[in-house]
């Protein structure tokens, strides 16, 4: 990765790395993995929070559908049963605790599949569901969902969906190596809010990364937003975002912070083919045979210029982050970047990067409320 808008801090705090050693066992998610007695064409993951979003954002990598429930929406479970048979699909429901209710409540809508769970908790609901059931159980270790794409929680729904999982633990293990970079980048965030700049606008550029976008709000909210502090995070796909954000980016409050993410090198690039007859057609005084030859990355990259050249004339602070190309192994060095800009965003606010207490005050009054049903 090249990051390019901010400059690295050398004076870093003291060494966090021990919150980010846990190496997932892989040769046992394997031997799990080998204990599903079908060939499938359909991984449909349940969860909420970290307990998915890690899984949304390597599911560029899949060879299987895969089919993400984190609503017990009506609607959505049933377009994933007409969408799935039971006989070509396997059933994974994530949850660290045990007991998010939200879980459970979508999970019983596939208690005739095939059903492998991932969970800690021994005396969570979900495990003693799954024993009566007599369900697959994969263990999660103590680590917080959403810092959690490291573990079995996002790791063995990976590898049922095709995901080569080590490329993408290797990776993941490589992008822990760019602490002065994140850290760098979470103070200049954080220097930023002080200034007034509460927004942070996340523009993404290649399409096959936009699954990145829950699992960023969610670290960057729920790791920060703590004490009456943190930056609200909008993630949007570019260039269509060019299209209606951009007005907001640009002519809106001077209280937002660009964040561009872009690619080197593009899977399966083409280049751009003006049938003759239309060649000497104009659009706005540029003749349609000028993008004749021309590479569709590099039509997209020029769109990102464009933005960027923009925001650099309007003096609004940006900064860019720049994959060489979108492996497994890059999907997961920018899953970890991300778990550390959120956790050094937390350790200078002085809060928890691991609790989320205003999102637990809400599940728990969720469950009071249907007591009294």
């Amino acid at each position: 990765m090249k990051f390019h808008g901010f400059k690295n801090v050398d004076n870093l705090p003291e060494d966090w790395s021990q919150y980010f050693d846990y190496q997932e066992d892989l040769e046992y998610l394997k031997r799990e993995a080998t204990k599903i007695d079908f060939n499938f064409d359909n991984v449909v993951a349940i969860g909420n929070g970290g307990s998915i979003t890690s899984f949304k954002a390597y599911s560029v990598c899949t060879d299987k559908n895969v089919f993400i429930i984190d609503s017990m929406d009506p609607a959505l479970l049933r377009k994933v049963k007409n969408s799935c048979p039971k006989e070509k699909t396997i059933v994974v429901a994530v949850s660290k605790s045990g007991n998010t209710l939200g879980v459970i409540e979508s999970l019983m809508e596939f208690v005739n599949y095939q059903v492998a769970v991932v969970t800690e908790n021994e005396e969570g609901a979900l495990r003693q569901i799954a024993q009566k059931m007599n369900w697959q159980i994969i263990e999660h270790p103590n680590v917080s969902g959403r810092y959690s794409g490291a573990t079995s929680a996002g790791l063995f729904p990976a590898l049922l969906a095709g995901c080569k999982v080590d490329e993408i633990a290797k990776g993941i293990q490589f992008g822990y190596q760019y602490k002065k970079e994140a850290y760098s980048l979470a103070k200049y965030y954080f220097d930023l809010e002080k200034k007034g700049y509460s927004e942070v606008y996340i523009s993404c550029y290649p399409w096959l990364l936009f699954d990145f976008r829950s699992l960023i709000i969610q670290l960057m909210h729920e790791s920060v937003c703590k004490d009456g502090q943190g930056q609200t995070f909008y993630f949007s796909e570019a260039p269509e975002c060019q299209h209606h954000t951009n007005q907001r980016f640009f002519g809106g409050k001077k209280n937002v912070i660009g964040t561009f993410i872009t690619v080197k090198k593009w899977w399966d690039d083409k280049e751009i083919k003006i049938p003759e007859k239309i060649a000497d057609l104009e659009l706005k005084d540029l003749r349609l045979k000028n993008l004749d030859g021309l590479s569709y990355s590099k039509a997209l990259n020029l769109e990102y210029h464009g933005t960027k050249n923009e925001a650099d004339r309007l003096q609004i602070p940006n900064i860019t982050i720049e994959l060489d190309d979108i492996t497994n192994q890059t999907v997961g060095e920018l899953l970890s970047f991300w778990q550390l800009v959120a956790f050094y965003s937390a350790i200078l606010r002085n809060v928890d990067p691991f609790n989320e207490p205003a999102v637990e005050s809400s599940k728990n009054i969720t469950i009071e409320e249907i007591k009294k049903l």
